[in-house]
């Protein structure tokens, strides 16, 4: 009973948890806009976030004293690739396409998590995580789409970086259960950062070391790196452990919800119908899966 108990409670700060990472997530949406409509190029921001989350991680887990295992490093390092796959893509058709579409494309992930899941872990899901992340998926569609619907070139990219989050947070899932979250977030960051940088120097028309930043650049990168980077991925690798991907998946999407509001605050978006019958079935999927949990 008391195991239970404590499981139980694990599972409510895990969700609370959950919620603040798509929070934070939320507010950075217009943050990104306004980085790469100044001028910052997609990969050199991917690369910039994620070389600046390696450190600040790594010198947290140097002076907490935890002992860094090769297992470890390897699997950062593996699901680090898939990470950098699901931002360079989505962070580059970013700036072919629209922020409503790009924020409706990635929500897609919420649909093919729990599919991804059943491939790799041969564990088939209840229906219930099928209807949940549906009904989501129609409040994220019904949130972020006006009447636009065609697609382009940024769409696709924005679509291939869905089916990356998807396949990256379930072999993130599906890799916690034996080893320290916190040092496979760190190489993971590390490998995804490297990736990154690569790219700028090889596809960008001006790389990272020739790039001037203004102070307005400077702050949108630092609180890209220290809150929508390495405190929500501390945390989220962290409560993978004791919650299933499509669980996070559903969660996570109110970051398109978080996203609007922080758009309505920041940038004047205005309050419309849409918005608030896409964040009520948001939720409601939501609240759906808790009580069916």
């Amino acid at each position: 009973m008391l195991v239970g108990t404590i499981k139980k409670y694990n599972h409510i700060y895990s969700v609370i948890a959950l919620f603040i990472v798509a929070a934070i997530w939320g507010s950075g949406f217009p943050i990104i806009k306004i980085a790469l409509d100044s001028g910052v190029l997609p990969n050199a921001m991917v690369g910039i976030r994620f070389i600046g989350a390696f450190f600040l991680m790594f010198i947290f887990l140097k002076v907490r004293g935890t002992v860094i295992k090769k297992e470890e490093i390897k699997i950062g390092l593996g699901v680090g690739i898939l990470l950098f796959l699901a931002f360079s893509t989505q962070t580059v058709g970013a700036v072919h396409t629209s922020a409503s579409k790009s924020a409706f494309i990635t929500g897609a992930n919420v649909v093919m998590v729990p599919f991804v899941y059943w491939i790799l872990s041969k564990e088939k899901p209840k229906v219930i995580v099928y209807f949940t992340s549906l009904l989501c998926f129609i409040g994220i569609g019904i949130l972020s789409l006006g009447r636009d619907i065609t697609v382009n070139y940024g769409d696709v990219l924005t679509f291939i970086g869905s089916i990356f989050f998807a396949i990256h947070m379930v072999v993130i899932g599906l890799n916690l259960k034996n080893y320290n979250p916190l040092t496979i977030n760190c190489f993971q960051m590390l490998s995804a950062g490297i990736l990154g940088i690569l790219c700028n120097w090889l596809f960008e028309s001006k790389n990272i070391l020739e790039t001037s930043f203004d102070f307005s650049q400077i702050i949108a990168l630092l609180i890209i790196i220290l809150f929508n980077t390495f405190l929500c991925y501390v945390i989220q690798t962290s409560v993978q452990k004791v919650v299933l991907p499509s669980r996070v998946a559903l969660i996570l999407s109110t970051e398109m919800v978080f996203g609007a509001i922080f758009s309505v605050l920041i940038m004047g978006d205005l309050v419309t119908l849409r918005l608030v019958l896409g964040g009520i079935i948001i939720f409601t999927s939501i609240i759906i899966a808790e009580i069916r949990n």
